[in-house]
């Protein structure tokens, strides 16, 4: 076993003994489900989002992420229901969330305003016999693997509309921590261990050719690092997308979009890391693709959210 594995461990280690962190992804804007529940039904019809997220190439053991949610509204329009199944693996833990999410959505001005609640399962998987232990007598080697079963809360905003959106939202916000000797895990909610997350985008029209589209991405941990995403899209003629993110943590993101057709929008970005790391790695792959049906109402937020 290669040393990386080890060293992606060390570094996530006291990530695991806090809490959950919501998995990464570069595509948030197509889906957004996965970041806040109250997007639930913001599509105004049967959404159907995957990502497929493959982090520092090259490395062994290092996070791959799949991510699957559907949403709809419901025929009275004021309820969204939306269902996201999450599975995360890196080194040797793996976590497979089924979280079902319910929004609550009101006309406000020329846009609607969405409570939304998150609630649901994550299945944990350590398995530290694939470790090679140098002292097999070392007390903070746990023999036996880890499994567990933990509920999930999460709780966001969500506003819309055909020009604008803003979210905010705390994702997964139940937090835990084990036992190194006995291998249990403990839940608790503690809000120091919350992560925040605020998001907002604006359409920019310089022609019907041409639409540009700033936006923002900023999460919050009390006891891990804050992260900032500022992101930049232009659309050409509705149908293809090319952009670039700059990520507070010396990494820049290649954005590219395209709309199909009505209903199908596919994805793709890639991820490179301008800091020293970036010798040891092939930087981050993510394809992702969007399927809304029966796309022939004039929905009241653009395609391009």
């Amino acid at each position: 076993m290669r040393i990386w594995i080890l060293i992606i461990w060390i570094i996530w280690l006291p990530f695991s003994l806090s809490g959950q962190l919501q998995a990464l992804t570069g595509h948030y804007s197509i889906n957004n489900l996965a970041i806040n529940p109250a997007v639930s039904g913001s599509d105004e019809a049967l959404s159907i989002s995957m990502a497929y997220r493959n982090q520092w190439v090259g490395i062994e053991g290092a996070p791959n992420t799949a991510i699957l949610t559907i949403h709809t509204p419901l025929l009275n329009e004021k309820i969204g229901l939306g269902l996201m199944l999450l599975h995360d693996n890196i080194g040797i833990t793996s976590e497979t969330s089924v979280i079902g999410n319910y929004a609550f959505r009101f006309n406000v001005a020329s846009g609607k305003l969405a409570f939304g609640l998150g609630f649901g399962l994550t299945f944990f998987n350590e398995q530290w016999n694939k470790l090679d232990a140098t002292n097999i007598d070392d007390e903070y080697i746990i023999e036996d693997n880890v499994k567990a079963i933990r509920p999930e809360f999460s709780f966001g905003l969500f506003y819309y509309s055909k020009k604008y959106f803003i979210g905010f939202s705390i994702p997964l916000f139940l937090s835990y921590n084990t036992d190194i000797k006995t291998g249990k895990m403990n839940l608790q909610n503690n809000i120091s261990e919350y992560g925040y997350f605020v998001n907002g985008g604006y359409i920019i029209k310089s022609n019907s050719e041409i639409k540009f589209i700033p936006s923002i991405l900023l999460k919050y941990h009390t006891n891990n690092a804050s992260q900032i995403d500022l992101n930049a899209l232009v659309i050409l003629k509705n149908k293809l997308g090319v952009g670039a993110t700059y990520r507070s943590n010396n990494v820049i993101v290649g954005l590219l979009q395209c709309q199909v057709n009505n209903q199908l929008k596919i994805a793709y970005t890639y991820d490179f890391n301008i800091s020293g790391t970036s010798r040891f790695n092939n930087g981050s792959h993510e394809i992702s693709m969007n399927y809304r049906f029966n796309y022939n109402i004039d929905i009241p937020g653009p395609r391009q959210f």
